[in-house]
């Protein structure tokens, strides 16, 4: 009966249905985006040092579920927060703190498209204006971490200031004194990337039809290996920068995440890209 359901499944969204049991993958736009995306990697001259991979990368906005606020004083007397294997992180400044990001779903989102799950405080320094964004940020669903602010930028506003920081951390979706592990297993974000060797460095892009990861092995293994991605519905296929060629790659669908298996030798540098609707859930190349 499942097996009925899905073939059911998969005949509508060839038919251009949008709805399918991945959730909302739109078929023609992802056709679409592939078919452009790949036609820009083929452009892209043999003569061009990196040419592939640096195009690859500049596709969409980086994928990062933690946003670290730097800051409004411009030291560097706070060390980067130590993120855990499967999680990216993107540094953010004032200007897109104040006037761009806002809170969906209690996911934090900015105009540009940039997201993240967490907003990681790296300064306790800060004006009251800051506090107050960060405070409606909060009240809003998003998760806040790192740092308790501790010192008013401005020492005519300290009494309003602290004040508002005993009110705001009180909120059950904000940290401090917690590790990003921890806050992440509390937002509810599972790893982007899992895989057993960790020698595998990577970038996670994102567009609207297509998810680009590049691997690189940064270190010793050679041989196959099994990466998860948390894309499910999409079918990967294997780019390789060097050479051009696409080629499709054994890969197992379960309801959020995608593993792939695919050979890697040391030094190696390959893109795992995920576009088309996936007309089956499992697919084993020799």
């Amino acid at each position: 009966m499942k097996r009925v359901l899905y073939i059911v499944l998969v005949v509508l969204a060839a038919a251009g249905c949008g709805r399918n049991r991945f959730g909302h993958i739109d078929v023609a736009a992802s056709e679409k985006a592939l078919t452009q995306l790949k036609a820009g990697f083929a452009a892209v001259a043999d003569s061009i040092p990196d040419g592939r991979a640096q195009f690859l990368l500049s596709q969409g906005v980086p994928v990062a579920d933690i946003l670290v606020f730097e800051g409004e004083v411009g030291d560097s007397l706070f060390d980067a927060p130590s993120v855990p294997y499967g999680y990216a992180c993107e540094s953010i400044g004032r200007k897109l703190l104040m006037d761009s990001l806002h809170v969906k779903r209690s996911r934090l989102f900015s105009d540009g498209g940039l997201n993240g799950r967490v907003l990681y405080l790296q300064d306790g320094r800060m004006s009251l204006a800051v506090l107050n964004r960060i405070a409606d940020l909060a009240a809003g669903g998003a998760f806040i971490g790192g740092v308790k602010p501790a010192a008013c930028l401005n020492p005519a506003d300290e009494t309003v200031f602290q004040r508002t920081v005993e009110k705001v951390w009180l909120s059950g979706n904000v940290m401090s004194g917690k590790t990003l592990k921890s806050i992440l297993k509390a937002a509810g974000v599972k790893p982007d990337v899992r895989t057993r060797a960790d020698s595998l460095t990577y970038q996670h892009r994102h567009l609207p039809d297509v998810e680009i990861y590049r691997i690189c092995n940064a270190g010793s293994h050679c041989g196959p290996v099994k990466v998860r991605f948390r894309v499910s519905g999409r079918e990967p296929l294997q780019w390789n920068p060097d050479t051009g060629e696409i080629r499709p790659v054994s890969y197992r669908i379960r309801k959020r995440w995608t593993r792939v298996t695919f050979d890697t030798v040391p030094g190696d540098d390959t893109f795992i890209v995920f576009a088309s609707f996936a007309a089956k859930r499992k697919l084993k190349v020799k």
